[in-house]
């Protein structure tokens, strides 16, 4: 359940409520993932709610290019990768489009056979036209040919939309006629829908790509690039990648050897060193000093006294 304010509803959309104003928390598998804010106030960017291990639902009725109703779960037969976009966004979707077109010019698995690529639109004024005119515009751009099952272009109406967002916990927020605030990233599903990894960001190297299809058609769940990254890598837009930051792991490195030192030192100052003389838990004495002692040694005057 998510919070939204009825003043800054959609006519025909349903509110979402119960969390707070804007947040997408409380996204939960199959719930609703349209978000409203307060007028006046400043949309957040919503981030993705990753569901992993969860299983896309049967029964979720999208159109393809042509128009046509098919059960989204009918296509992910194979690994497939999910693009949440909105084919009339200005930047980001297009950024992401393109380097995804870019990419799959560049991998060697087989489109089709060994994985697929879903772009799904959450715009419902977005129309199969639309979308296959984006379709064709990303073909082209890739360079070689590409079989057509290998990257589908799918649009909807408003309740399968947010069923299927709701889903793979992608959240967004409509700020007017095409225009939303939504996160940036790709979803990757095993054969059968299970969601495997979330990969963040709006820019892969085909290396990801194959990596998470080869791991998805294994049906392994693991950590999302974000997670894995975020300590070590920084990304970089101009690589188109991520990049080993020396910095940040010489940071770690360094508060993780300041912990341990810290920590000896403390439970080493915590034992206590035996005096001489005393026990020390054994059953002898302590041995007596050595004959060089100076405590062994009578004092001057003593001796004098003796005589």
């Amino acid at each position: 359940a998510l919070s939204s304010a009825p003043a800054a509803s959609t006519p025909g959309v349903p509110v979402v409520s119960g969390a707070p104003t804007g947040t997408a928390s409380a996204l939960s598998p199959g719930g609703q993932a349209l978000l409203n804010v307060q007028p006046g106030t400043k949309p957040p960017i919503p981030s993705m709610v990753e569901h992993l291990g969860m299983t896309v639902p049967e029964g979720i009725m999208l159109r393809d290019e042509g128009g046509a109703l098919l059960d989204v779960r009918s296509l992910m037969d194979v690994p497939t990768i999910i693009v949440p976009v909105f084919y009339t966004c200005p930047a980001g979707c297009n950024t992401l489009l393109a380097s995804m077109a870019a990419t799959l010019g560049g991998v060697d698995i087989v489109p089709g056979k060994d994985f697929r690529v879903i772009s799904v639109s959450f715009d419902e004024d977005d129309t199969p036209e639309r979308a296959a005119r984006k379709k064709s515009n990303y073909f082209a751009a890739m360079g070689k040919p590409f079989p057509e099952d290998g990257w589908r272009f799918l649009t909807g109406d408003a309740a399968s939309i947010q069923h299927f967002m709701g889903a793979i916990g992608f959240p967004y927020i409509r700020l007017g006629p095409g225009n939303f605030s939504h996160p940036l990233g790709v979803i990757v599903l095993a054969p059968g829908g299970k969601i495997v990894r979330y990969m963040y960001g709006q820019s892969f190297l085909p290396f990801d790509i194959t990596m998470a299809v080869h791991e998805a058609a294994q049906g392994k769940v693991g950590l999302s690039i974000k997670r894995i990254v975020s300590y070590c890598f920084t990304y970089d837009p101009a690589a188109r990648g991520y990049v080993f930051s020396f910095m940040r792991v010489a940071g770690i490195t360094i508060l993780f050897g300041a912990g341990v030192f810290l920590a000896i030192l403390l439970l080493g100052g915590k034992k206590k060193r035996p005096f001489r003389g005393e026990r020390t838990g054994s059953v002898h004495e302590a041995l007596p000093p050595p004959d060089g002692d100076p405590a062994t040694k009578p004092l001057e005057h003593e001796k004098r006294d003796e005589r």
